[in-house]
């Protein structure tokens, strides 16, 4: 009797997680209220694998994503994805991740992301136009983002960036930076963005992403020696210098 039980109970579990996989994704999309930010256009497949042609949020457009379902994960509340998104042959960032914690506190690892320097730029509050060339790789390791009344925004962070080739073109002029890296963290409740390394910029900087979405951000601007001779014409637009030669810079 206990083995005819014991038999019976596995196979309606078996049967139950080939139901869940057999859902279609965009019948389950169907009773979630996604955020309004947020749009997913030409969702196909099942729960267990499904592709997604585009996935916004505001503004920035993720193309080609792949998202795969742990599969004993689909039989708890906390869910395990994988997803694969962006290719050589479609615009926007490339890269892959695995998250999990959607009702509650977000866990984002393995997180690896590689985007124009340029979509970046285009986004930023800069004091002149400008445009900028090569990649920027992001690297992950860990991220976890709560949601509850109480709870810092940002849990934990580890995570790095780089612009290996920086090169900037701004008012008729091409220059070339070299390597720009900075470390991810949490500060205050906050996923921070610290320019660490030293470069010919001199550019010291931390960037805030809060809650929401909300970017500040603030840091320094000093020239020295190896500062690109053809920006010192830009310095006037960005502020006058303090007694120790920096220019700050604020968003």
């Amino acid at each position: 009797m206990k083995k005819w039980f014991a038999y019976s109970a596995i196979f309606f579990s078996v049967y139950l997680v080939f139901l869940i996989t057999s859902i279609p994704l965009n019948v389950v999309l169907g009773f979630v209220s996604l955020p309004k930010n947020i749009n997913l256009q030409g969702v196909t497949g099942t729960v267990w694998q499904a592709e997604i042609n585009q996935a916004s949020y505001d503004d920035v457009v993720v193309n080609k994503v792949i998202v795969n379902t742990g599969f004993w994960s689909l039989l708890t509340l906390d869910p395990t994805f994988k997803l694969k998104f962006g290719g050589s042959l479609v615009d926007g960032p490339e890269g892959k991740l695995k998250f999990s914690g959607l009702l509650s506190t977000l866990t984002v690892e393995q997180l690896e992301v590689n985007v124009s320097a340029n979509d970046i730029a285009q986004k930023l509050p800069l004091p002149i136009p400008l445009s900028a060339k090569g990649y920027v790789d992001l690297s992950m390791q860990k991220l976890v983002l709560a949601e509850p009344a109480g709870k810092a925004f940002c849990q934990q962070a580890d995570g790095d960036i780089t612009w290996p080739k920086a090169t900037i073109s701004a008012l008729g002029e091409t220059v070339e930076l070299g390597k720009i890296s900075a470390k991810l963290s949490c500060e205050q409740g906050a996923l921070a963005v610290k320019v660490t390394d030293k470069n010919d910029l001199g550019l010291s900087f931390t960037a805030f992403v809060n809650k929401g979405g909300r970017f500040s951000g603030n840091g320094y601007l000093q020239p020295g020696q190896n500062f690109p001779a053809q920006l010192r014409e830009v310095l006037p637009f960005i502020g006058n210098a303090d007694n120790k030669g920096r220019y700050r810079l604020r968003f």
